[in-house]
């Protein structure tokens, strides 16, 4: 009988630790650099879905209809993607917030100066 070689048990482990892993969609209106953070914070892997088959043009490789690829964290534990994704929406909150103070503040600098 013969024995297959440490590295392609080594290989073949590794792929079944690649499919074991565990995927969190994130919605396209996050802000890719609190992904960024989360992944980091988490050590999460950030990846992107694959496109559909038509969604290209095969001979010229343009886009035949819109497509925004959806972000992808992998990890392997569940625990760190529910953290990672609570961390995410109250950045996102928090973020969200900011934006809306930022265009306050603007728009009373543009009034000022009209004004003058």
């Amino acid at each position: 009988m013969i024995q297959p070689s440490a590295g392609i048990c080594a290989a073949r482990d590794a792929i079944e630790m690649e499919e074991k892993k565990y995927a969190l969609r994130i919605p396209r209106g996050i802000a890719t650099g609190i992904i960024f953070e989360a992944a980091e914070k988490y050590e999460l892997i950030v990846e992107q879905e694959k496109p559909p088959e038509d969604a290209f043009d095969m001979t010229t490789g343009m886009p035949v209809k819109d497509y925004v690829p959806q972000m992808v964290l992998r990890g392997d534990s569940p625990e760190n993607l529910m953290a990672a994704q609570e961390y995410i929406y109250k950045k996102h909150e928090e973020w969200i917030a900011g934006v809306e103070e930022w265009r306050k503040i603007r728009h009373e600098q543009i009034r000022r100066k009209i004004r003058k």
